[in-house]
């Protein structure tokens, strides 16, 4: 028997094989796509899979945006940031799993989809599913961030749980920023901490002697990543070998990190140098990789004995490093002169709400 599909006023012939209706998009990962008509169509791909155990704060979040995606009546926006191998990426994958066992489908935007055919496309969905927008930033410049505000804005009446992910959450778009009508949820990634690193590395690294260490170069880092320790780990397994053994052979080296920010203490002729007359009092970089110039005030007398201010400058390279501290994040440098610099580790601070109130 021949049947016939009706499109708008146009008909085609189609045998029964090819009539396969679904009430609801079944539970899975899909892509966009648009035919040489302009008509936009899902294409099915593969789902998100993820075998070995879920560390840190995984599961607890994945549970918490899931549960509260349900109990709303409206669309939920998350943006999760942080660079690559960071564990955002993990996050997302996680809640899309989570999702498919509910038979919540999700949504994967890998192209710059815009306007008002392709909010309706999204919007056209009335089953619960996940918008998945991987590497935002990279994706849609920010003449078309601004155009998708209005389908971030849960103004649709279908339910949507929007993840973003970035890796720099200053090139979002602002009218994202501290709009929880938008976004309702920002986890920002900086790095892994030293409790995931000692609990992957108790199940993973054969010698485990060598966890405390591992934590500590992980320090010397501005963001140790779950790529560099997954690597490190298995590298120190399969040669039964120290970490810093297996990193000279890794792509895995604290020279090449973007550095961080350091406090300056400077000692001349073994005199400290007061903190007011260095003319930085923080620098920022990487030590191991590039010169530190310090400028600093020095006091001297001209000829008639009045007493003068001048400045002078103090140059330091990797080579200078005498010491490092890795857990406090404390760098010590003497130079061929005797002046001797250290610089700390300034550490990222969280604003405290329940000290604040």
């Amino acid at each position: 028997m021949t049947y016939f599909l009706k499109s708008g006023t146009t008909f085609r012939p189609s045998d029964e094989a090819n009539l396969d209706l679904h009430t609801a998009l079944p539970a899975g990962n899909y892509i966009i796509k648009q035919d040489q008509f302009g008509n936009m169509f899902f294409e099915l791909v593969d789902s998100f899979e993820f075998k070995s155990k879920r560390y840190g704060d995984n599961t607890r979040n994945t549970e918490r945006i899931m549960s509260t995606f349900m109990s709303r009546d409206v669309s939920t926006g998350v943006m999760l940031t942080g660079e690559k191998g960071s564990g955002k990426s993990l996050l997302a994958k996680t809640i899309s799993m989570e999702a498919a066992k509910q038979g919540i489908p999700t949504l994967i935007i890998n192209s710059p989809w815009k306007g008002d055919q392709f909010n309706k496309f999204i919007q056209d969905i009335e089953q619960p599913c996940i918008v998945l927008f991987d590497e935002f930033e990279k994706v849609y410049d920010s003449d078309d961030q601004e155009s998708i505000l209005t389908l971030l804005d849960g103004v649709f009446p279908s339910k949507k749980l929007f993840i973003l992910t970035c890796n720099d959450k200053w090139r979002v778009d602002k009218h994202m920023r501290n709009r929880p009508g938008r976004i309702f949820y920002m986890l920002d990634f900086k790095g892994l901490s030293p409790e995931f690193i000692a609990e992957y590395c108790n199940d993973t690294l054969t010698n485990k002697t060598y966890i405390d260490k591992i934590c500590n170069i992980a320090s010397l880092f501005g963001e140790f990543n779950f790529d560099m320790l997954k690597a490190l780990c298995e590298e120190m397994n399969r040669y039964n070998e120290a970490p810093e053994e297996a990193m000279k052979m890794l792509n895995t080296k604290p020279e090449f990190d973007d550095g961080n920010r350091f406090t300056v203490e400077l000692a001349i002729e073994g005199k400290d140098i007061s903190r007011t007359a260095i003319e930085d009092r923080e620098w920022k970089g990487n030590p191991l990789q590039q010169t530190v110039k310090i400028d600093y005030q020095v006091t001297d007398k001209d000829e008639d004995g009045d007493e003068f201010t001048d400045w002078e400058n103090i140059k330091f390279t990797h080579v200078d490093i005498k010491k490092i501290d890795p857990t406090s994040g404390k760098f010590t440098f003497i130079n061929n002169e005797g002046a001797k610099l250290t610089l700390i580790k300034v550490k990222e601070k969280y604003f405290d709400y329940n000290g604040a109130f």
